[in-house]
């Protein structure tokens, strides 16, 4: 794990999530809470799995979000917010399934928002407390 500090915010990467495909961070630390960039569905390495089956795309977006969020000292089981993009809003049900294996009660605030995405069914974000 990467962090470096700038004006009270602390920037996160783990090896255990794909890097970043641009000009963000994985995650970035502030005011108690850890903010995480949206996730795709890519392992690790890079590799996308764009042929993959909705639930298969879903649960690898949420385990690369977990492990950023662990290497942010928290969790998604401490998210407060999460922001969905779907491409299909009929995959809505499916992804509440996946979602459910990842996040418990008291579930986080949440929105899901159709979006056109390229090349994947699925993209999420979140925002959680940092719990010391």
């Amino acid at each position: 794990m990467t962090q470096s500090e700038s004006d009270g915010r602390r920037r996160v990467h783990t090896e255990d999530a794909p890097a970043p495909a641009g000009s963000y961070s994985q995650a970035v630390v502030a005011g108690g809470f850890v903010f995480l960039s949206g996730q795709t569905p890519r392992l690790p390495d890079g590799t996308r799995l764009t042929e993959a089956p909705f639930d298969v795309q879903a649960r690898q977006v949420l385990t690369n979000l977990e492990a950023v969020a662990r290497a942010a000292g928290t969790s998604l089981r401490n998210a407060t917010m999460v922001t969905v993009y779907l491409r299909d809003l009929g995959d809505r049900a499916a992804f509440d399934e996946v979602y459910r294996e990842f996040l418990g009660d008291p579930f986080p605030a949440r929105v899901i928002l159709p979006c056109d995405l390229v090349g994947m069914a699925v993209e999420v974000s979140a925002t959680a407390l940092v719990v010391a």
